[in-house]
């Protein structure tokens, strides 16, 4: 098990992004906790992920719209925890927030694909521009993560769910979703957080 440093990885992609995009940069907003910054996972995949996601999502975002980037642990999603049918002892949960954001399903497909990970679905909800991917590895070691995007006025926001712990699989849990209702509140996509933000530029 390996421990992964993942606010030195959010502080290399934003470098990366300033030294790699010209013109015009958004302004980037940290609330990073260094005491949840280091997150026990089992390859290098996780870390992965976030350095490209975040790189692509600062490349390519209107450069007059600020980003709010956070990291936080989530020690209660039970409904989460059934719906995907996995029981770990907490949830790290990075989300990226902004209006100028322009990312979708298909490139989290693409960055997770390129990763070994293919997606078991995306749930939508009716009435509502939230959707929900659980990804999963193809071969062993088997891990899971999962991925929100929700349009609230005008302001995408990008929720990145890893499981910590055991993952002990939850007991009575159905081996096929067919049928359950996703409620976007059982990732906290939908909960309104206002933390004290520290400005990063990427100029």
């Amino acid at each position: 098990m390996e421990k992964l440093d993942i606010g030195a990885v959010i502080h290399d992609a934003i470098a990366r992004c300033s030294q790699n995009r010209a013109g015009a940069k958004p302004p980037v907003f940290l609330t990073l906790a260094p005491a949840m910054t280091h997150v026990p996972w089992k390859n290098q995949t996780a870390g992965e992920f976030v350095r490209r996601f975040i790189y692509e999502t600062l490349l390519t975002s209107d450069p007059g719209a600020p980003i709010e980037v956070s990291l936080r642990r989530r020690s209660s999603l039970d409904d989460l925890n059934a719906f995907i049918g996995i029981r770990p002892s907490y949830w790290i949960q990075l989300r990226v927030t902004g209006r100028g954001i322009r990312v979708g399903e298909k490139l989290i497909d693409e960055l997770f694909g390129e990763l070994g990970f293919r997606v078991e679905e995306w749930v939508g909800v009716e009435g509502s521009e939230t959707r929900l991917g659980i990804f999963a590895t193809i071969d062993a070691p088997k891990l899971t993560m999962v991925f929100c995007l929700e349009w609230i006025r005008h302001k995408l926001k990008c929720d990145l769910l890893l499981p910590v712990g055991d993952n002990l699989p939850v007991p009575d849990s159905p081996s096929s979703r067919a049928g359950r209702r996703f409620d976007s509140r059982l990732t906290g996509c939908s909960s309104r957080c206002h933390p004290a933000l520290i400005h990063r530029p990427l100029s």
